[in-house]
Protein backbone atom coordinates (compact mmCIF):
# COMPACT_ATOMS: atom_id res chain seq x y z
CA UNK A 1 0.00 0.00 0.00
CA UNK A 2 1.31 3.44 -0.94
CA UNK A 3 2.04 5.78 1.95
CA UNK A 4 0.55 9.27 1.52
CA UNK A 5 1.61 12.39 3.47
CA UNK A 6 -1.84 12.73 5.02
CA UNK A 7 -2.43 13.69 8.64
CA UNK A 8 -5.90 14.33 10.01
CA UNK A 9 -7.19 15.40 13.40
CA UNK A 10 -10.28 14.65 15.45
CA UNK A 11 -11.76 13.64 18.76
CA UNK A 12 -12.28 10.13 20.14
CA UNK A 13 -15.15 8.77 18.09
CA UNK A 14 -16.22 5.17 17.46
CA UNK A 15 -17.24 6.01 13.89
CA UNK A 16 -13.99 7.78 13.04
CA UNK A 17 -12.29 6.56 9.87
CA UNK A 18 -8.79 7.36 11.16
CA UNK A 19 -7.44 3.84 10.68
CA UNK A 20 -9.30 3.31 7.39
CA UNK A 21 -8.02 6.40 5.59
CA UNK A 22 -5.00 4.63 4.02
CA UNK A 23 -7.29 1.90 2.65
CA UNK A 24 -9.82 4.45 1.36
CA UNK A 25 -7.08 6.38 -0.44
CA UNK A 26 -5.66 3.18 -1.89
CA UNK A 27 -9.08 2.22 -3.29
CA UNK A 28 -9.55 5.48 -5.19
CA UNK A 29 -5.99 6.39 -6.19
CA UNK A 30 -6.43 5.25 -9.81
CA UNK A 31 -9.86 6.82 -10.35
CA UNK A 32 -10.26 9.97 -12.41
CA UNK A 33 -12.19 12.05 -9.92
CA UNK A 34 -12.22 15.67 -8.85
CA UNK A 35 -15.32 16.19 -6.69
CA UNK A 36 -15.90 14.17 -3.52
CA UNK A 37 -18.98 14.06 -1.29
CA UNK A 38 -18.40 13.08 2.33
CA UNK A 39 -22.09 12.72 3.06
CA UNK A 40 -21.99 11.81 6.76
CA UNK A 41 -18.74 13.45 7.72
CA UNK A 42 -18.84 13.07 11.53
CA UNK A 43 -15.29 13.66 12.73
CA UNK A 44 -14.46 14.99 9.20
CA UNK A 45 -11.30 12.89 8.93
CA UNK A 46 -12.31 11.67 5.46
CA UNK A 47 -13.08 15.24 4.38
CA UNK A 48 -9.69 16.39 5.68
CA UNK A 49 -7.85 13.59 3.88
CA UNK A 50 -9.65 14.14 0.57
CA UNK A 51 -8.98 17.88 0.74
CA UNK A 52 -5.28 17.29 1.38
CA UNK A 53 -5.18 15.06 -1.70
CA UNK A 54 -6.40 17.93 -3.84
CA UNK A 55 -10.04 17.00 -4.38
CA UNK A 56 -12.95 19.44 -4.23
CA UNK A 57 -14.68 18.27 -1.06
CA UNK A 58 -18.31 18.69 -0.02
CA UNK A 59 -18.60 17.82 3.66
CA UNK A 60 -22.06 17.22 5.14
CA UNK A 61 -23.44 16.20 8.51
CA UNK A 62 -26.50 17.17 10.54
CA UNK A 63 -24.46 17.79 13.70
CA UNK A 64 -23.27 21.29 14.62
CA UNK A 65 -19.87 20.16 15.85
CA UNK A 66 -19.16 18.32 12.59
CA UNK A 67 -19.96 21.47 10.60
CA UNK A 68 -17.65 23.42 12.92
CA UNK A 69 -14.81 20.95 12.31
CA UNK A 70 -15.38 20.98 8.55
CA UNK A 71 -15.31 24.79 8.41
CA UNK A 72 -12.14 24.80 10.47
CA UNK A 73 -10.19 22.29 8.41
CA UNK A 74 -11.54 23.14 4.95
CA UNK A 75 -11.97 26.92 5.13
CA UNK A 76 -9.28 28.29 7.49
CA UNK A 77 -7.52 31.19 5.81
CA UNK A 78 -5.37 32.91 8.44
CA UNK A 79 -1.72 32.24 9.37
CA UNK A 80 -1.07 30.10 12.44
CA UNK A 81 0.16 33.11 14.45
CA UNK A 82 -3.23 34.81 14.07
CA UNK A 83 -4.96 31.86 15.72
CA UNK A 84 -2.16 31.37 18.23
CA UNK A 85 -2.57 34.92 19.53
CA UNK A 86 -6.30 34.34 20.11
CA UNK A 87 -5.63 31.02 21.82
CA UNK A 88 -2.96 32.54 24.06
CA UNK A 89 -5.51 35.10 25.16
CA UNK A 90 -8.16 32.47 25.85
CA UNK A 91 -5.78 30.21 27.78
CA UNK A 92 -5.20 33.08 30.22
CA UNK A 93 -8.89 33.78 30.92
CA UNK A 94 -9.86 33.41 34.58
CA UNK A 95 -12.20 30.42 35.20
CA UNK A 96 -15.86 30.99 36.00
CA UNK A 97 -18.68 28.75 37.18
CA UNK A 98 -21.31 28.59 34.45
CA UNK A 99 -23.67 26.30 32.53
CA UNK A 100 -21.08 23.70 31.59
CA UNK A 101 -19.82 23.49 35.16
CA UNK A 102 -23.33 23.14 36.54
CA UNK A 103 -24.28 20.29 34.23
CA UNK A 104 -21.03 18.56 33.23
CA UNK A 105 -18.42 19.34 35.89
CA UNK A 106 -17.74 16.87 38.70
CA UNK A 107 -15.82 17.17 41.92
CA UNK A 108 -12.63 15.23 42.52
CA UNK A 109 -14.44 12.61 44.59
CA UNK A 110 -16.90 11.92 41.74
CA UNK A 111 -19.98 11.70 43.94
CA UNK A 112 -22.03 11.84 40.71
CA UNK A 113 -20.56 10.59 37.43
CA UNK A 114 -19.65 13.52 35.16
CA UNK A 115 -17.60 13.74 31.96
CA UNK A 116 -15.18 16.46 33.12
CA UNK A 117 -13.57 17.67 36.31
CA UNK A 118 -14.86 20.97 37.59
CA UNK A 119 -11.56 22.80 37.12
CA UNK A 120 -11.78 22.17 33.38
CA UNK A 121 -15.46 22.98 32.92
CA UNK A 122 -14.85 26.29 34.66
CA UNK A 123 -12.15 27.08 32.12
CA UNK A 124 -14.56 25.93 29.40
CA UNK A 125 -17.28 28.26 30.71
CA UNK A 126 -14.94 31.24 30.72
CA UNK A 127 -13.43 30.54 27.30
CA UNK A 128 -16.75 29.80 25.64
CA UNK A 129 -18.19 33.09 26.91
CA UNK A 130 -15.12 35.04 25.83
CA UNK A 131 -15.27 33.60 22.31
CA UNK A 132 -18.66 35.28 21.88
CA UNK A 133 -17.07 38.63 22.77
CA UNK A 134 -14.21 38.41 20.25
CA UNK A 135 -16.27 39.35 17.17
CA UNK A 136 -14.75 36.57 15.08
CA UNK A 137 -16.01 35.76 11.61
CA UNK A 138 -17.65 32.35 11.15
CA UNK A 139 -14.51 30.59 9.86
CA UNK A 140 -12.20 31.90 12.57
CA UNK A 141 -14.81 31.08 15.20
CA UNK A 142 -14.97 27.51 13.90
CA UNK A 143 -11.18 27.21 14.19
CA UNK A 144 -11.22 28.41 17.79
CA UNK A 145 -14.22 26.25 18.73
CA UNK A 146 -12.47 23.25 17.18
CA UNK A 147 -9.46 24.01 19.36
CA UNK A 148 -11.73 24.09 22.42
CA UNK A 149 -13.44 20.80 21.55
CA UNK A 150 -10.09 19.09 20.96
CA UNK A 151 -8.77 20.43 24.25
CA UNK A 152 -11.76 19.15 26.23
CA UNK A 153 -11.47 15.76 24.51
CA UNK A 154 -7.99 15.43 26.02
CA UNK A 155 -9.25 15.84 29.60
CA UNK A 156 -12.53 13.92 29.51
CA UNK A 157 -13.56 10.88 31.50
CA UNK A 158 -15.62 9.12 28.85
CA UNK A 159 -15.30 6.41 26.21
CA UNK A 160 -15.92 8.87 23.39
CA UNK A 161 -18.93 7.65 21.40
CA UNK A 162 -22.26 7.93 23.24
CA UNK A 163 -20.37 9.94 25.88
CA UNK A 164 -20.31 6.98 28.26
CA UNK A 165 -19.11 8.35 31.59
CA UNK A 166 -16.55 6.24 33.47
CA UNK A 167 -17.26 5.16 37.05
CA UNK A 168 -13.85 6.50 38.15
CA UNK A 169 -11.98 9.53 36.89
CA UNK A 170 -9.71 8.73 33.96
CA UNK A 171 -6.04 9.69 34.50
CA UNK A 172 -6.26 12.30 31.71
CA UNK A 173 -9.17 14.07 33.42
CA UNK A 174 -6.77 15.34 36.10
CA UNK A 175 -4.77 17.27 33.51
CA UNK A 176 -5.40 20.95 32.93
CA UNK A 177 -7.29 21.83 29.75
CA UNK A 178 -5.11 23.86 27.37
CA UNK A 179 -6.09 25.13 23.93
CA UNK A 180 -3.76 24.56 20.98
CA UNK A 181 -3.98 25.64 17.35
CA UNK A 182 -5.63 22.82 15.36
CA UNK A 183 -3.72 21.00 12.64
CA UNK A 184 -4.37 23.40 9.76
CA UNK A 185 -3.21 22.10 6.38
CA UNK A 186 -3.57 24.43 3.39
CA UNK A 187 -5.52 22.79 0.56
CA UNK A 188 -6.25 23.97 -2.98
CA UNK A 189 -9.69 22.51 -3.66
CA UNK A 190 -13.01 24.33 -3.91
CA UNK A 191 -14.78 23.02 -0.82
CA UNK A 192 -18.35 23.19 0.47
CA UNK A 193 -19.71 22.55 3.95
CA UNK A 194 -23.32 21.61 4.63
CA UNK A 195 -25.36 20.85 7.73
CA UNK A 196 -28.52 19.25 6.41
CA UNK A 197 -30.33 16.05 5.53
CA UNK A 198 -28.28 14.20 2.93
CA UNK A 199 -31.11 14.22 0.41
CA UNK A 200 -31.32 18.00 0.64
CA UNK A 201 -27.58 18.30 0.27
CA UNK A 202 -27.36 16.28 -2.93
CA UNK A 203 -30.46 17.73 -4.57
CA UNK A 204 -29.51 19.13 -7.99
CA UNK A 205 -25.82 18.27 -7.56
CA UNK A 206 -23.49 15.61 -8.86
CA UNK A 207 -20.19 14.23 -7.56
CA UNK A 208 -17.47 12.02 -9.01
CA UNK A 209 -17.21 10.08 -5.74
CA UNK A 210 -19.48 9.73 -2.71
CA UNK A 211 -18.31 8.29 0.58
Amino acid sequence: MIEYPIKTQGIKYAGSKLKLIPQIIDCIKDLEIKTVLDGFSGSTRVSQAMAQLGYDVSSNDVSVWSKTFAECYLFHDQPKKYYQDIINHLNNIAPIYGWFSEHYGGNEHLSIKKPFQLKNTMKLDAIREEIEHLNLNSIDKSVILTSLILAMDKVDSTLGHYVSYLSKWSPRSFNNMVLEVPLLVKTEGEHQVYQSDIFETIKGKSYDLAY
